[in-house]
């Protein structure tokens, strides 16, 4: 036990001899957290300028752009009478779409005759484009029905009828889980949860490399990997816990800060975390093993973070991926935990609703700490041949 807490004490003296582990496990985490989170602080996409083209010039054509205008989303910057004339400003990027009202939109809106309404997006950018089309749809379909209920109102209907008519089908849209509907509320917390995780892998994975080459992982011939992993969980419990805490201070903390959803028990969320901390030691001792230095170390997983982000399948459905990506992405711990994450902050969900994830990370706990044992043996054996050479 002694020798247990010797360990403990000289991974706290190399944590702060190491500027690159310090800043990495005791800075990064909460300055990227606050960095990342007043990107999206706002998380609604409001006021995105769009041009108006009113070929009609009647009373009707200018009622729709002023509640195109009103709308929360959208922002109409200049009406304009040619489409060559708005094209200038959409090509420049000072408008994200354009609005065209054709002539004769109000004779013929108004004698059930039909018409037609154009309507030009800039979808490179498709959350906006997305916001504008909606917008856009919601006045029309509004103006649309006004107008036939005018229509039947004017043919003597009673005002009942003329409103079921006018509207046969109105559907009701109710917005679960993430009620604003905006990306903000969907992404940001998984990119707070991805702040906490390459941390600890890079930070971690630092302190592996430097054992491996200078303490007392270099003696792996010694060793037999009882006392291998006697090692590792000394190294790795002032991390557990840092962790652990980091996790505790975000969902208690960071996320009210941000106004973002967390349901669930709090207990579960902290197993969650607890048991997905222990899945990335296991693997990031198992293949920071594989580096020599410490900067070969970071400059890989500080680039891994994106593509490992894009493939766990919150951003993209892994359904949707080739095959040998959903075989890729289901061995990775934040595939399992993003789902788990979401299931419980954002749906309330109960343990009996997320068992199967927890017993993905347990497989991936078990797999990893197989594959530890077999790299340790080949390390050992290696260095016992180094040393009969020698």
């Amino acid at each position: 036990m002694k020798k247990w807490f010797s360990i403990f004490k000289s991974e706290l003296a190399l944590i702060f001899d190491d500027k690159s582990i310090l800043l990495t496990c005791l800075v990064a985490p909460i300055l990227y957290a606050f960095f990342i989170g007043s990107i999206y602080a706002e998380k609604n996409v409001t006021e995105i300028p769009i041009a108006v083209v009113d070929f009609d010039h009647s009373n009707l054509s200018r009622k729709v752009s002023q509640l195109v205008n009103t709308s929360e989303k959208i922002s109409v910057e200049g009406h304009y009478s040619s489409i060559e004339d708005a094209m200038f400003h959409f090509n420049n990027l000072e408008v994200q779409g354009i609005l065209v009202l054709p002539k004769n939109f109000q004779k013929k809106t108004m004698n059930i005759d039909g018409s037609q309404v154009e309507l030009i997006l800039n979808n490179t950018k498709f959350l906006t484009s997305n916001e504008i089309n909606k917008a856009v749809q919601s006045v029309i379909l509004t103006v649309a029905g006004g107008v036939r209920m005018q229509y039947f109102v004017s043919n003597n209907i009673p005002v009942e009828l003329a409103k079921q008519k006018a509207q046969p089908i109105l559907p009701v849209f109710k917005s679960i889980y993430n009620a604003t509907n905006n990306y903000g509320d969907y992404l940001l917390p998984i990119l707070l949860i991805l702040i906490i995780q390459q941390t600890l892998i890079i930070g971690f994975g630092q302190s592996i490399v430097h054992e491996f080459k200078h303490g007392l992982f270099n003696h792996s011939e010694k060793l037999n990997f009882f006392e291998f992993t006697k090692i590792l969980s000394a190294k790795s419990s002032y991390y557990i816990l840092l962790y652990i805490i980091y996790f505790f201070v975000f969902y208690k903390l960071i996320f009210p800060f941000f106004s973002l959803s967390f349901n669930g028990s709090i207990f579960l969320h902290l197993l969650l975390s607890l048991l997905f901390i222990s899945v990335l030691i296991i693997y990031t001792t198992l293949f920071a093993s594989f580096f020599k230095t410490a900067i070969g170390w970071t400059e890989i997983m500080a680039f891994s973070t994106y593509p490992l982000f894009l493939v766990s399948g919150y951003s993209w459905p892994i359904d949707s991926m080739p095959q040998g990506l959903k075989v890729f992405a289901n061995l990775l711990p934040s595939t399992p935990y993003f789902n788990i994450f979401n299931a419980l902050a954002t749906e309330g969900a109960k343990l009996d609703n997320i068992t199967n994830g927890f017993a993905h990370l347990l497989v991936l706990l078990l797999v990893g700490y197989l594959l530890l044992y077999v790299r340790f043996q080949f390390i050992k054996e290696k260095m016992i041949v180094k040393t009969v050479e020698n």
